[in-house]
């Protein structure tokens, strides 16, 4: 088997990709490193192969590559590539907050994430005119509207986050239990929990009388306000959520009473701290080079779904999937849902949401669906529009300033920007 891995200059998650896929029951692989920053590729490089060395019973193969080469004949691409860099990131919070709107992440709804879907424009049509094999694993955010292209381009194509299962591990902590039972539907960073159980026994009421506590309230405070209100605890931390919806981040005064520091809403965070990540995971990189790192199996779904896959096992995770019916109550879209992987076979579970829930999903989607046949239409308008709808933008501009806003932006990114973009803003 042969694997594109796009976006390979992440050095933690390439190690972490590779060694889960040595620990797995794949044998002679062929790995295809791709990424313009050959630094960063050297670095990933450097790690593989000191992993592959520990395993040399299993007959992997790393190798660099141009993108065109490293799709052409790969059975599975899998995707985690960012496209331009800290100034980039720069740009999308700063700009966007000289206009009152202030951005915690910035990576899957608002300025910021309508920014990041379009600096991926050319790597996605890439991808989907160069690929022809079996699987896109996508990992690239804005992750909804990301996956969604691939679909519409004709490719089997999932959406993988660790968003629920981090949530989980959360939740149990909040409730002081060990094997946490539950069950989510929704949209990537915006699904909600339906079930959550511990020996057959219903936690959402401790959870509930939990949210009273100030000191743990102040731990979560923008999830546990939407628990309650609309009676679900959603994925995703609360800097994240902030951003999704109108209520708590349109004033400065509002912002204060529930933005709190690193994900936990604090302005700009991702942009302020991003060279500080990169910097510490080239640390972990080379502390892994002298030994000093774990050999465990991550839990990261891209190897369980591979080695169920091509191997004929079984595996259970979530993942965002076209929404054919699965989830009635939102759009037919891309949601995301359980997912049963048994060989080839691909068997994604739905269910219901109740209304509330569900309407604050099909929002996202609403402004997701405007993006992705924006760019497949290449209509500006269509962008627009979906950035006048996003529910933190518009509680805070009028239309005239949405407009402003996306122009402004599309003009500082410049040749980063679709060339349907750069034409419309620089007429």
């Amino acid at each position: 088997m042969k694997l594109a891995l796009v976006g390979a200059g992440s050095a933690v998650f390439a190690r972490t990709f590779i060694l889960d896929l040595l620990l797995s029951r794949l044998e002679g692989l062929e790995i295809a490193l791709v990424d313009p920053d050959e630094a960063r590729l050297a670095l990933t490089l450097k790690v593989g192969e000191a992993l592959l060395d520990r395993f040399p019973e299993k007959g992997f193969t790393l190798r660099p590559s141009p993108m065109g080469p490293a799709l052409r004949g790969a059975d599975v691409a899998l995707l985690v590539a960012d496209v331009g860099g800290e100034e980039a990131l720069r740009k999308d919070y700063e700009i966007p907050l000289a206009f009152g709107v202030d951005q915690s992440i910035g990576d899957t709804l608002g300025p910021g994430g309508l920014m990041k879907f379009l600096r991926l424009f050319a790597l996605m049509e890439e991808v989907a005119t160069g690929f022809s094999g079996e699987l896109v694993l996508n990992y690239m955010n804005p992750l909804s509207p990301v996956t969604a292209y691939f679909l519409r381009r004709g490719l089997r194509a999932l959406g993988l986050c660790h968003s629920v299962p981090e949530t989980a591990r959360t939740l149990a902590e909040y409730l002081g239990v060990d094997g946490l039972e539950y069950r989510a539907l929704g949209v990537n960073h915006l699904a909600f929990f339906l079930e959550l159980r511990h020996q057959g026994e219903d936690l959402y009421p401790r959870l509930k009388a939990l949210a009273q506590d100030l000191e743990v309230w102040e731990k979560d405070p923008v999830r546990f306000e939407v628990l309650r209100v609309f009676g679900l605890f959603p994925s995703e931390s609360s800097g994240h959520l902030s951003e999704y919806l109108p209520y708590f981040r349109k004033r400065p005064e509002v912002l204060r009473r529930y933005a709190r520091p690193g994900y936990r809403g604090e302005s700009g965070f991702y942009a302020r701290h991003h060279a500080r990540f990169v910097e510490e995971a080239r640390e972990q990189a080379e502390a892994w080079l002298r030994g000093e790192g774990t050999w465990e199996r991550s839990g990261e779904y891209a190897s369980r779904i591979l080695e169920a896959y091509f191997s004929g096992g079984e595996e259970e995770v979530y993942a965002t999937v076209a929404n054919e019916g699965l989830v009635p109550e939102l759009l037919p879209f891309v949601a995301e849902v359980p997912l049963r992987v048994k060989g080839r076979r691909l068997e994604p579970q739905g269910g219901h949401l109740p209304p509330g829930p569900a309407a604050l999903a099909r929002r996202m989607q609403e402004v997701q669906a405007l993006w992705l046949e924006g760019v497949l239409q290449g209509d500006v308008g269509l962008l627009v529009q979906g950035l006048a709808l996003d529910p933190l933008t518009g509680a805070v501009l009028d239309l005239r300033g949405v407009e402003a806003l996306f122009a402004e932006l599309a003009r500082s990114h410049g040749e980063l920007m679709p060339p349907f973009v750069r034409k419309a803003v620089h007429a």
